[in-house]
């Protein structure tokens, strides 16, 4: 449900296969259209950790490029803009050698064009023979380059190939939309402040993260009804009956671990929760039951999308765990959090007897606040074991949809500028055109796996 790295490098290879066939018949600027392309395929190649030597022909003109190297241009600044979407939850994928196979491809489908700006150049009749040799010295330029940076035979891009949107796609029927409104559940969760939680938002949190194990746990018997010839599923209900023995848990320790300091919570997960939980009613239950396996997935198509709904709902509650357990670590760190006094004294023997002028003149409450994590260990500790158990699920949930090999972001972090950028180690060396020219065909071919 979500478009990954290698699906938009093989669109910009298809659009730059249309734009070099159509060469000759294009009658849209050429200047415009290959100045796009460039500086869409110098902004790529900057996430990519490279920084193109050749310089632009023209400045980029506030008009919109159109054709087909219009096309080509959008789809190579899709790809860098999905570069640009990750975080440190998928930095792991940016490894060198993986990076080089990029680089190559990117430089591969830019070629491309800059060939079919070459063939466009020589179909012209125009009578500014100035312009023309000057942009065709550019384009030899731009190919030298281009040139040094493609690696033949390059083993693959390894993880990056699997690197994916921040958010699913559009919806288009109720499965889909249900997947849009759990990375927006996940999302609020991740843009809500330690500081601003207070006990009865953790205790809605953990309601939230129950009520999802129950329905992925129907999720899971109807796939298991439906005959999923899949191991996993049997893994899946075993550490989700687990969570969901922990969500029963946490609750009673809040009670008795945590009370509120006052004030109100923005509670716009509780929203975002509320808009999943009434979609998630809508496809798997009526008013009075849970609907059955015939209902749900009356075919393999069906089996599919229950399987990435399932995905991604896992995706978001290991995410909304890992966001509660972090919110917990910061209010107990920051002395936000009340405990019975008694339990306090059980663990700071010098509570009682600590000097303080207060005791003079008020009696002792019976909260108190405290950052003595001791007084917490349970509550941390089931919250831990509440975040593995999902991600355990969350794997288990991959592999039911085919999607082990996906790396979605998530977190608030985002990269706010292209990672540390090397420039090219490029030089320019005496060749001929019929060097630059020969391989044409090669570049039909599609990406290098």
């Amino acid at each position: 449900m979500r478009t990954t790295y290698e699906d938009l490098l093989r669109v910009a290879r298809r659009d730059a296969v249309v734009a070099y066939n159509l060469a000759v018949d294009d009658d849209t600027d050429l200047i415009a259209g290959w100045q796009a392309t460039l500086t869409a395929a110098r902004h790529h190649f900057r996430w990519l950790r490279l920084e193109l030597s050749a310089a632009d022909y023209a400045r980029t003109s506030a008009t919109r490029a159109e054709g087909p190297f219009g096309v080509l241009a959008r789809s190579l600044g899709a790809g860098a803009d999905l570069l640009a979407s990750q975080n440190r939850s998928t930095s792991g994928a940016f490894e060198d050698e993986w990076l080089v196979a990029a680089r190559s491809e990117v430089a591969s489908i830019t070629a491309l064009a800059a060939r079919a700006a070459v063939t466009r150049l020589a179909s012209q009749r125009s009578r500014d023979v100035e312009t023309n040799r000057r942009l065709l010295g550019h384009l030899v330029d731009v190919l030298e380059e281009l040139e040094f940076h493609r690696v033949p035979g390059s083993p693959g891009i390894g993880a990056l190939r699997g690197l994916a949107t921040t958010l699913p796609q559009a919806p288009v029927d109720d499965q889909s939309r249900i997947i849009l409104l759990a990375a927006h559940w996940q999302s609020t969760h991740d843009a809500t402040h330690p500081g601003g939680v207070l006990s009865r938002d953790l205790r809605s949190t953990t309601a939230q993260l129950r009520t999802v194990i129950g329905y992925c746990l129907h999720l899971t018997d109807l796939l298991d009804q439906a005959g999923l010839p899949i191991e996993a599923v049997g893994d899946l209900e075993q550490v989700l009956r687990a969570a969901g023995a922990i969500t029963q848990r946490v609750p009673y320790l809040l009670r008795t671990r945590v009370s509120d300091m006052g004030g109100r919570s923005d509670a716009a997960p509780e929203a975002a929760f509320v808009e999943l939980l009434q979609a998630l009613r809508g496809w798997l239950s009526d008013d009075q039951r849970l609907k059955g396996p015939s209902e749900i997935l009356p075919d393999c198509r069906a089996v599919e999308t229950a399987s990435d709904v399932m995905d991604e709902l896992m995706h978001a509650a290991v995410r909304v765990a890992e966001v509660q357990q972090k919110s917990v670590a910061w209010l107990i760190l920051h002395g936000r959090l009340f405990v019975p006094k008694s339990d306090l004294g059980k663990r700071d023997r010098e509570f009682h007897t600590r000097p303080g002028a207060w005791r003079l003149k008020y009696p002792q409450p019976s909260w108190v606040r405290t950052n003595l994590a001791s007084c917490f260990d349970q509550l941390t500790a089931d919250m831990t074991d509440l975040t593995y158990q999902l991600s355990v699920a969350a794997q288990a949930a991959q592999s039911i949809a085919g999607t082990s090999s996906l790396r979605r972001p998530y977190g608030p972090e985002h990269f706010s500028a292209p990672p540390i950028v090397h420039a090219s180690r490029w030089r320019w060396t005496p060749s001929t055109y019929d060097a630059l020219f020969s391989d044409v065909g090669s570049d039909l071919d599609g990406p290098e796996r």
